[in-house]
C-alpha cells in the first residue's frame, strides 16, 4: 500500500472517530480537578506533520507529561509524508492518565498609576472703558518775559554803563593817582589808593587778569640797561613799578610782552568794588574796566553814560 493510500486511510478513521457519539462530560475547571481528583481530563496533543515526514509534539510547551503506553495508539503518533497538518482529537473521559496535573497559577500584578495634573490657566482680558474723545483747544499764550528791574542801591556807582552791574557797590568810589601803560598783550593800571598793579591780559590764557602789590619804592633804579634795546620797533622796556614787576617776574614778562608806550601815563583814577567781588576801574580815555570775580574774565566799557544809580 502506498504512502498516499495510508494517509487517506488514517484520515478516514479519524473522521469516523470524531463523528461517533460520545458522552461528553460537563467541563470541569482546573481548580475542580485539584479538589475532586476522580476523572482528570487530558489536554489535547498537537502533532505537526511536516512535508519531509517528521513531526514535532508540543507537549513540553503545554507542561503535560507524556502518557504511558496504555493509552498510546497508532492514531496518536503517526509519521506520514503529506502536505497537511493532522490534529489529534481529545481523548474520551474513559481514558485515565497515570499522572495528575496540578496547574500552577502565577499572578503578577504591578499596578502603574500615573497622575498627570491638569492646570487650567484662565486668562483674563481687561477691557478698557471707552470714553468719548474730548476735543482739546490749545490757546497760545504769549510768554512772559522777565523785565530787568533796576537795582536801587544805598551807594551810587560813579559811572553808568549798559548793562548796569547786577550788584550794588560795597562803598563809594575812590579817586587817587593812577598810572596807565599798554603792552603787546596786556594793559597795566596802577591804583594809588590801593598801591596795587592790575594787569588785564588779552592772550586768552587763564587767569585773564591779575593784581600785584607794587614792588617799587622811591630811590630804586627805574630801568635796566640790559633791556634797553627792544627787539621790535615802537616797543620799550617798562620803567619804575611796572618795570620792576616786569623784570623780576618772568611769567608776567612773557605774557604781556614789551611795552607799546615808551612812558607810563599818569592820571586821576577812579575805582569801586561791587558786593559780588567785581572790581571797576577807569582808564585815561574815560573807559571802565570791569574785572569779574575769581579772575575768570574782564570787560572794558567805552560807552560810559555818566554817574548814576
Amino acid at each position: 500500500m502506498g504512502r498516499r493510500s495510508i494517509g487517506v486511510f488514517i484520515i478516514a478513521i479519524g473522521i469516523l472517530g470524531a463523528c461517533a457519539p460520545v458522552n461528553v462530560p460537563t467541563p470541569i475547571s482546573t481548580i475542580q480537578i485539584a479538589q475532586v481528583g476522580s476523572t482528570p481530563v487530558s489536554e489535547p496533543t498537537v502533532v505537526a506533520i511536516a512535508v519531509d515526514g517528521t513531526s514535532n509534539v508540543t507537549s513540553e510547551s503545554l507542561q503535560v507529561p507524556q502518557p504511558t503506553s496504555e493509552i498510546n495508539s497508532p492514531l496518536q503518533v503517526a509519521t506520514v509524508a503529506a502536505d497537511f497538518v493532522l490534529v489529534t482529537p481529545t481523548l474520551p473521559p474513559s481514558k485515565t492518565l497515570t499522572q495528575t496535573l496540578t496547574p500552577t497559577i502565577t499572578e503578577t500584578l504591578t499596578p502603574t498609576i500615573t497622575i498627570t495634573p491638569t492646570i487650567t490657566v484662565v486668562t483674563a482680558t481687561a477691557t478698557m472703558q471707552q470714553f468719548p474723545t474730548a476735543a482739546v483747544t490749545v490757546i497760545a499764550v504769549p510768554a512772559v518775559v522777565a523785565q530787568p528791574q533796576a537795582i536801587v542801591c544805598d551807594t551810587a556807582w560813579f559811572f553808568s554803563i549798559n548793562p548796569s552791574p547786577t550788584a550794588c557797590p560795597i562803598r563809594a568810589e575812590s579817586t587817587s593817582a593812577g598810572v596807565y601803560q599798554t603792552f603787546q598783550n596786556a594793559t597795566m593800571i596802577w591804583v594809588g589808593q590801593e598801591d596795587a598793579i592790575y594787569i588785564f591780559y588779552n592772550d586768552g590764557v587763564f587767569p585773564l587778569w591779575q593784581a600785584f602789590r607794587d614792588p617799587f619804592d622811591q630811590g630804586m633804579v627805574e630801568d635796566d640797561p640790559a633791556y634797553a634795546n627792544a627787539p621790535l620797533p615802537n616797543t620799550w622796556q617798562p620803567r619804575r613799578g611796572f618795570g620792576l614787576l616786569w623784570r623780576t617776574n618772568a611769567e608776567v614778562r612773557n605774557r604781556v610782552g614789551w611795552a607799546t608806550l615808551q612812558f607810563e601815563q599818569g592820571y586821576s583814577v577812579q575805582a569801586q568794588t561791587a558786593q559780588d567781588g567785581t572790581f571797576f576801574v577807569t582808564d585815561p580815555s574815560g573807559g571802565v574796566y570791569a574785572a569779574f570775580f575769581n579772575r575768570v574774565s574782564w570787560q572794558r566799557y567805552t560807552q560810559v553814560i555818566g554817574s548814576g544809580n
